[in-house]
């Protein structure tokens, strides 16, 4: 939860996961019993005035209360769990870019932190620029750039829930590493690879939010093999899944249009009105490279 007196927003909230988790696992997220209230009753001839008070939909914050102590410790919140986990959530950076792939209205969010081995763990999650709220810039004018011929295959392997992989990609690592390229790396372009520290010259990446609060659920978890795969950035783990909910603190938000503005006036200085954050644990557009060892 987020700290106490510091007001927050959802940066990202999905109503259709947020019901399908609760099913899944038997969560009671409905509207409360309606209230009867009795003003006055005579006794003798058994009368009285009543009033009925609707029953009330419950507040994000009070859905996101109640799935996070149901699921409990099933969320995993540091990685040194072993594969797979069903459910993550943290706190940290959370960046926000349109997933390319046949339907326009994909999202892709992605995490990068370490578990407290120091192991790396990058979290790749998509979902609906629907759930995106607006001052995420979902809607800014994008900034084009580099774009996964992999597409295809990870939206297909989404579609199932990571379940089905029929792709030239054809085993967990190869099309975890893949989804992770599309989540870190797609859209880089000629502005992105002079400034791999200044994540809004990435293309198709409009925001991010620092010092989020975030859950998710996890179709694939996998442990890359070190032998295999030689990336420009070391990474052990890939979690992909499907985000529930963002929550950010209100001052808290980056939405890359500006920084454009700034950077395309010459001057890459973040604007003064705007929260910045350090790099972190974050690799912030550093690049994954292609892949596996010769």
């Amino acid at each position: 939860m987020g700290e106490r007196g510091v007001s927050s927003r959802y940066a990202y909230w999905s109503d259709r996961a947020v019901c399908r988790v609760a099913q899944d696992e038997g969560i009671d997220i409905a509207p409360g019993w309606k209230t009867k209230i009795t003003v006055f009753k005579v006794p003798i001839l058994s009368t009285g005035v009543d009033f009925e008070r609707e029953a009330r939909t419950l507040y994000r914050h009070e859905v996101a209360d109640r799935i996070e102590r149901a699921v409990g410790d099933l969320a995993v919140e540091d990685f040194v769990t072993p594969p797979p986990v069903g459910y993550a959530k943290g706190l940290g950076r959370v960046e926000f870019s349109r997933f390319v792939c046949p339907d326009p209205n994909s999202a892709v969010l992605n995490v990068q932190t370490s578990a407290s081995d120091g192991s790396r763990v990058v979290v790749c999650l998509f979902g609906s620029r629907d759930n995106i709220a607006g001052f995420m810039g979902v809607h800014d004018r994008e900034v084009s750039g580099w774009s996964s011929s992999a597409m295809w295959a990870v939206h297909e392997w989404l579609a199932t829930r990571c379940a089905v992989n029929n792709s030239q990609w054809d085993d967990a690592e190869s099309i975890s590493v893949e989804a992770m390229k599309i989540a870190t790396d797609q859209g880089t372009n000629e502005s992105f690879r002079a400034n791999p520290d200044q994540p809004w010259t990435r293309g198709f990446a409009f925001g991010d939010a620092p010092n989020s609060e975030w859950f998710a659920e996890i179709y694939s978890d996998v442990i890359l093999d070190k032998d295999r795969w030689s990336l420009d950035e070391p990474v052990d783990r890939i979690l992909v899944g499907a985000p529930l909910w963002v929550r950010t603190p209100r001052s808290a938000v980056r939405r890359y249009r500006d920084y454009r503005r700034r950077f395309n006036h010459q001057d890459s200085s973040p604007p003064s009105s705007s929260t910045s954050t350090e790099r972190g644990e974050s690799t912030i557009g550093g690049g994954f490279g292609s892949g596996r060892r010769p």
